[in-house]
């Protein structure tokens, strides 16, 4: 937390009592994250290839998402809640991209692990095909970003739908297929699939058409303009009717996202 200077602390302290309180809660997730990261590595004998990849790959997943937590922004809208260097819309995206698809190699191996425990080898080939869906949608986040279009970015949480709907489809087989554990968890990754799928195209995909019909081009710019302003630029605000959509999203992004790429350790 020392990233955060006394000075920005006071400017938050002077926003919106929803917005402070929202910040402090993300604050406490970023804490309990990393604690319940070091807990496991230092509790939980890990040892199948899985669970130290999945070790690996979650402990930049819970890094990143703590640092997004304390200095949270809102990429395309260049809004932070504080105002520091460290909250550059670049730099967030940037950490965030490599995250993601962390996230998004863990959901690969969780299909492959129990592709293999279910004795279905195609399932363990096709597994790989997952976080194709979560890299590819990184293009089209970037693309929004740097040119201020809603529109890309409604794409990129289709491509994240689209990746966690095959998931479930591939591990529907393996349910049918596997017994005991094998079988239960994948139905519980199901659940969880569905759940994001519904969240998404009822939530994320209709927010940003919104925006895009409500911006439209007028404010779009050109891609190197673009890395310049998202570098530079940056506008703190503590109005809760600013962050209040996306706040939707990023809380439950910075926990139960989080909480289940620490589980995925787990698997045994």
């Amino acid at each position: 937390m020392a990233i955060v200077t006394a000075s920005q602390l006071r400017r938050v302290y002077r926003v919106d009592p929803r917005v402070r309180l929202w910040w402090r809660t993300l604050c406490a997730f970023a804490v309990l994250n990393v604690a319940l990261w070091a807990a496991v590595q230092y509790f939980h004998r890990v040892e199948s290839p899985y669970g130290q990849w999945h070790l690996y790959l979650s402990g930049v997943y819970v890094a990143v998402c703590a640092y997004r937590s304390v200095l949270p922004r809102i990429d395309l809208e260049r809004l932070v809640v504080v105002d520091s260097r460290l909250s550059s819309i670049f730099l967030g995206r940037l950490a965030a991209t490599v995250a993601e698809i962390c996230f998004g190699i863990q959901l690969g191996l969780l299909v492959h692990q129990l592709g293999s425990q279910a004795q279905l080898s195609w399932v363990t080939s096709l597994a790989w095909t997952v976080p194709v869906f979560m890299t590819v949608a990184q293009a089209f986040c970037w693309h929004s970003i740097l040119t201020l279009r809603h529109i890309t970015q409604a794409v990129e949480s289709l491509l994240w739908a689209a990746g966690f709907a095959w998931m479930a489809m591939l591990l529907g087989f393996v349910a049918a297929a596997g017994t005991g554990s094998t079988r239960l968890l994948a139905v519980c990754a199901i659940a969880v699939a569905v759940v994001f799928v519904f969240y998404v195209l009822r939530v994320d995909v209709p927010m940003y058409l919104r925006r895009h019909r409500a911006v439209g081009a007028n404010s779009a710019l050109g891609l190197a303009h673009g890395v310049v302003d998202a570098c530079v630029r940056r506008r703190p605000d503590g109005d809760w009717a600013a962050w209040k959509a996306d706040a939707c999203w990023l809380t439950p992004y910075f926990s139960a996202g989080v909480w289940l790429s620490i589980a995925m350790v787990l698997i045994p």
